[in-house]
C-alpha cells in the first residue's frame, strides 16, 4: 500500500469521529479501531507550520507531506500569529530550516513565552535542523530566550576546519564560535526501537545544515547517524565528518511539561524520503492528545466567495503564477546565488515557491468555491502580479550584469508572503468539509 494513502485513510475517518487508537506492536506501530491495554487514542490534529521570519522555503516541505498524509487542518502562522496565542489552538507545531538567530529575533520573548505555554500545555513541537537549533539552550541574544532542551551539538569549533566544498553553505558565526556543517545531502541512520519511532531499523534522510546531538539524560534518543552514503556531498574532510556525525543522535524525543519536542537534525519531513516522512505522522499521532475533536482551522472571519468570484481568482492565479515561472525557468540558467539573512539562494529555490501554489490550483478548482478571510484574494493578486515585475526586473538586471541583491532579497520576501498567504487560502478551503 502506497506509504501516504495508509494515513490518509486514517485521517478520512479520525475527523467523522470514528475511533482509533495506536500502540507499539513487536515490530511496529499498531494503528487499529479496537483499543487494547497499551494504546493511546488518536486524535485529528489541528497542526501549525511556521513560515515567519527566518524560515526558508524548507517550510514547503511540511506542508506537502501533512497535505499528502490526510492532515488538513493545517495553519500557516508566522511571528505576529505566535506571539498572539495562536499556538494554544494548535495540537503540533512544526519548525523547518532557516535562520535560526533570525526566528529566534522575529519570535521574541514573547513567542518564546507563548511556545513554552504550548509545548508545557500538551502540545508536540517537531523541529527539523532550525527548529531544533533553535530551543537547545543558549546563552546568545535572542535564542537565550528558547532555553528548553539541554541538548549539545557537535558540529560547534571554536577553530574553522578547512572547507571542500561549496564554501557559501559551509559555517554560521555563533559568537566567538562556528557551526560547520560536515555534509549535505543523504545519510544513514539507525534507529533505536523507541517508540513512535519503530519498525524502521534503518533508512536514509537527507541532511542539510542539521546538527549531530548530544542527548541530556530525560531525552529520548530516537535515530543515530550510522553511515555516509554515494550521495553525501563532503564538506570537510571524511574522517571529520565521520567524527563530529557516526553515532550521535539524529533524532530526539524530549519531555517538557505535559509535551514533547521532536528534534531532528536531518530533515525528516523532506517530501522524497517517504518512510522517514511516515515516522513524522507516528510521533504527531503518538503524543498530540490535547485538543477536542472538532478541528476545522477555517478562521472565523474567512467568508465563501461566490462561484464566480472563485473561478475568475483560479484564473487570473493561473495566468500570472504562469508568467512568472516562464521567466523564473530562465533565470535557472545564470550562475549566481543571493546571500540573504544567513542563508544562500540559488534561482531554483523561486521556482520551489511558485510550483507550490501552481500545481495545488486543479485541487481548489475542483472545490468550486473557495473560503478566504475579505481582502485576502485582492492582496494575493496584487503580490502575484508584482511577482511577475520582479522576475523581469531581476532577469535584466543579469543580463545587464549589474548588482542583483536587493531585487532578489525583495523578490524571495515577496514570495514567501504570497506562499503564506495562499495556503492559507488553500487549506481553509479544501478542511472545510472536515468535521460532519
Amino acid at each position: 500500500m502506497n506509504l501516504y494513502q495508509s494515513n490518509a485513510d486514517i485521517n478520512i475517518k479520525l475527523p467523522q469521529g470514528k475511533a482509533g487508537y495506536i500502540s507499539k506492536g513487536n515490530t511496529d506501530i499498531r494503528i487499529s479501531g479496537v483499543p487494547d491495554p497499551e494504546c493511546r487514542r488518536m486524535r485529528y490534529p489541528r497542526i501549525g507550520i511556521y513560515a515567519g521570519s527566518g524560515t526558508s522555503h524548507s517550510w514547503l516541505w511540511f506542508v506537502d507531506m501533512f497535505e499528502r498524509m490526510g492532515f488538513h487542518a493545517v495553519s500557516v502562522l508566522d511571528a505576529p500569529a505566535v506571539r498572539s496565542g495562536r499556538l494554544q489552538q494548535m495540537d503540533v507545531l512544526a519548525v523547518s530550516g532557516g535562520d535560526t538567530v533570525a526566528i529566534a529575533e522575529a519570535l521574541g520573548e514573547d513567542g518564546a513565552r507563548q511556545l513554552a505555554a504550548f509545548i508545557t500545555g500538551g502540545g508536540v513541537y517537531l523541529g527539523a535542523c532550525a527548529g531544533a537549533y533553535l530551543v537547545m539552550n543558549s546563552s546568545k541574544p535572542h535564542l537565550c530566550h528558547f532555553n528548553f532542551a539541554a541538548v549539545k551539538i557537535t558540529n560547534l569549533s571554536k577553530r574553522l576546519p578547512t572547507c571542500q566544498s561549496m564554501p557559501h553553505k559551509f559555517s554560521i558565526a555563533y559568537g566567538c564560535e562556528h557551526i560547520f556543517h560536515p555534509v549535505r545531502e543523504a545519510v544513514g541512520l539507525r534507529l533505536t526501537g523507541v517508540p513512535p519511532f519503530s519498525g524502521e531499523p534503518a533508512l536514509l534522510v537527507p541532511l542539510y545544515g542539521g546538527p549531530g546531538m548530544l542527548a541530556p539524560p530525560e531525552a529520548q534518543v530516537l535515530a543515530r547517524y550510522d553511515h555516509f552514503t554515494d550521495k553525501t556531498v563532503f564538506l570537510v574532510d571524511k574522517d571529520l565528518a565521520e567524527e563530529t556525525l557516526i553515532s550521535t543522535a539524529a533524532a530526539l524525543r524530549v519531555p517538557m511539561g505535559n509535551g514533547q519536542m521532536y528534534l531532528f537534525g536531518p530533515h525528516f519531513e523532506h517530501p522524497h524520503y517517504h518512510r522517514a516522512n511516515r515516522l513524522v505522522a507516528d510521533a504527531v499521532y503518538w503524543d498530540s492528545r490535547r485538543n477536542p475533536d472538532e478541528c476545522s482551522p477555517v478562521a472565523r472571519d474567512a467568508l465563501q466567495l461566490p462561484t464566480s468570484e472563485s473561478a475568475n481568482l483560479i484564473h487570473s492565479l493561473r495566468r500570472e503564477l504562469s508568467n512568472s515561472r516562464i521567466v523564473a525557468a530562465g533565470l535557472e540558467m545564470f550562475p549566481v546565488w543571493w546571500l540573504i539573512g544567513a542563508k544562500a539562494y540559488e534561482p531554483e529555490k523561486i521556482r520551489v515557491f511558485l510550483d507550490a501554489m501552481w500545481r495545488r490550483l486543479k485541487p481548489l478548482e475542483k472545490r468550486g468555491r473557495i473560503w478566504a478571510r475579505a481582502g485576502v484574494p485582492d492582496l494575493l493578486m496584487a503580490d502575484a502580479c508584482e511577482t511577475t515585475s520582479l522576475l523581469r526586473q531581476l532577469k535584466n538586471e543579469l543580463d545587464q550584469g549589474s548588482v542583483t541583491d536587493p531585487t532578489a532579497r525583495t523578490l524571495f520576501h515577496l514570495l514567501h508572503r504570497n506562499t503564506m498567504r495562499f495556503f492559507e487560502l488553500y487549506f481553509q478551503t479544501i478542511s472545510n468539509n472536515l468535521t460532519p
